[in-house]
């Protein structure tokens, strides 16, 4: 399954503004957002140095709903990760993938 690390700004869009000094309220609409989309917030951690908070995200696995949400939360990056499972199998796939070299 993939998880995603989503970069968000904590003070914008409009929606967030309203929970710029309050974390809690931040987690139960990001974990709203991201629900609705059929995925899972695993953890929000907030920069100690920036207006950022970082998403962790877990099945979020559609493009076209990743942009739904990046843009209801005003998103400014979303990195696609596995799990070292996961890199596995890939490394094991990898040799099929690459066919026959003549």
């Amino acid at each position: 399954m993939p998880v995603g690390l989503m970069t968000l700004r904590t003070a914008t869009p409009p929606e967030l503004e309203l929970y710029h000094d309050d974390p809690r309220g931040f987690e139960d609409f990001v974990r709203g957002v991201v629900e609705r989309a059929g995925a899972k917030l695993v953890e929000l951690f907030f920069d100690i140095g920036h207006e950022r908070a970082y998403a962790i995200v877990e099945s979020l696995d559609d493009y076209v709903a990743v942009k739904a949400v990046s843009r209801i939360l005003g998103a400014e990056g979303y990195i696609k990760m596995i799990r070292t499972a996961q890199a596995v199998e890939a490394i094991e796939l990898e040799s099929g993938y690459r066919g026959s070299a003549s």
